[in-house]
C-alpha cells in the first residue's frame, strides 16, 4: 500500500465515524480533498487531485472536487461542528484561549478566522469569508464569527478571548460583555478615549516605564459608548512605544500574559498559506466556495 493510500484510508475512515453528511460521496469527496492539500501542499483543485489514489483520471476527480466545493447544499458550520467541539472538550481543562484574525485568501477575499490556542498553534474552530481586501472589516463581521463559536463551547468554560487593534469596536466589546462570561483582552488604539474619573482623555495620555506595565482600573472605554472595562499600558523591553490594551482581565501581568499569545494565529496562516497549503493562490473567488475549500484546509 502506497503512503497515498495509507493517508486517504485514514482520513476517511475517521470522517465516515465523524460525520454524518446526507450524501455519503460527500464525505469521499472530503477525504479526497484533504488527502490531497496535505499531500500536494496546494489549495489548487487540478494540483490536489493529482495526490489521490484513484483508478479515476486526475480531471474526473478535479471535476469532482469542484462540484463539491460549489454545492450549496454543504454547510460548513455543520460539518467541522464535531470536530471543533472535540478539539475544545479536550482542551477545556484549562482557559480556552481564543484569538481572533484576518487574512487574504484566493482572489479579492479574506476570512476571518476564530481559534483556540493549543502550543504554539492555533486549532480553528470557526470562520467568515467575505469579499474584501487586508485591513479593517466591520463589527458585524467580528460578532457573526465569535457567534459560530458560542454553541461549540463546552458548559461551563472558561474563555479568555484575544484580538489585535482590529477588534476594539464598542460594538463587538458590548456584545462580548452582554452576550458572554468571556474574559477578553484586546489591543487598542491611542487616539480613542477614555474616562479615568476626572475627565475624557486620549489612551495615549496614558504614561508608563519603559519595561514595566500600568494598570487603570475602571475606566470607561470611548465617550460613544462608556462600555466598563480596564486599560493597560504596556511597554515591553523588546517595544519602541507601549501598547495599549483593553481588558475586563484584574491584573496587568495576566492580561499581558495572555496577550502574548494572540501571535500563534500568525503561525496558523503561514500553515494555511506561505508555509503549507498556499490558501491565497488557490484562484478561487467565491467566498462560499473558498469557505468549503478552508474546510478541507481545516
Amino acid at each position: 500500500m502506497t503512503d497515498r493510500q495509507k493517508v486517504y484510508r485514514k482520513v476517511l475512515k475517521t470522517l465516515k465515524e465523524q460525520l454524518q453528511m446526507s450524501h455519503q460521496g460527500h464525505v469521499v469527496t472530503l477525504a479526497m480533498m484533504i488527502t490531497g492539500v496535505v499531500l500536494s501542499r496546494k489549495a489548487q483543485l487540478a494540483v490536489m487531485s493529482e495526490e489521490v489514489p484513484s483508478a479515476a483520471k486526475d480531471q474526473s476527480i478535479e471535476m469532482r472536487m469542484r462540484r463539491w466545493v460549489k454545492h450549496d447544499g454543504i454547510e460548513v458550520e455543520v460539518t467541522y461542528m464535531p470536530f471543533a467541539q472535540q478539539i475544545l472538550l479536550s482542551l477545556a481543562d484549562s482557559p480556552l484561549v481564543l484569538a481572533m484574525d484576518g487574512s487574504q485568501v484566493g482572489r479579492g477575499c479574506m476570512v476571518l478566522m476564530v481559534g483556540v490556542v493549543y502550543r504554539s498553534r492555533l486549532l480553528p474552530l470557526a470562520w467568515v469569508v467575505y469579499k474584501g481586501k487586508k485591513g479593517h472589516t466591520t463589527a458585524a463581521r467580528h460578532i457573526e464569527v465569535l457567534g459560530k463559536v458560542l454553541p461549540l463551547l463546552p458548559e461551563n468554560a472558561e474563555v479568555v478571548l484575544l484580538g489585535d487593534a482590529e477588534y476594539d469596536t464598542t460594538e463587538m466589546v458590548a456584545w462580548v460583555q452582554a452576550k458572554t462570561d468571556w474574559a477578553f483582552v484586546l489591543r487598542t488604539a491611542s487616539n480613542l478615549l477614555i474616562h479615568d474619573g476626572a475627565a475624557w482623555h486620549p489612551i495615549g495620555q496614558v504614561t508608563v516605564t519603559h519595561g514595566r506595565l500600568r494598570l487603570l482600573p475602571d475606566i470607561a472605554f470611548t465617550q460613544h459608548a462608556a462600555l466598563p472595562a480596564n486599560l493597560v499600558a504596556w511597554w515591553g523591553q523588546e517595544y519602541d512605544a507601549p501598547l495599549f490594551l483593553i481588558t475586563n482581565v484584574p491584573t496587568a501581568s495576566r492580561a499581558a500574559w495572555f496577550y502574548r499569545r494572540r501571535f500563534r494565529i500568525e503561525t496558523f496562516f503561514s500553515d494555511q498559506k506561505s508555509r503549507g497549503f498556499h490558501m491565497h493562490k488557490s484562484h478561487l473567488s467565491d467566498p462560499a466556495r473558498l469557505s468549503r475549500l478552508l474546510l478541507a484546509a481545516c
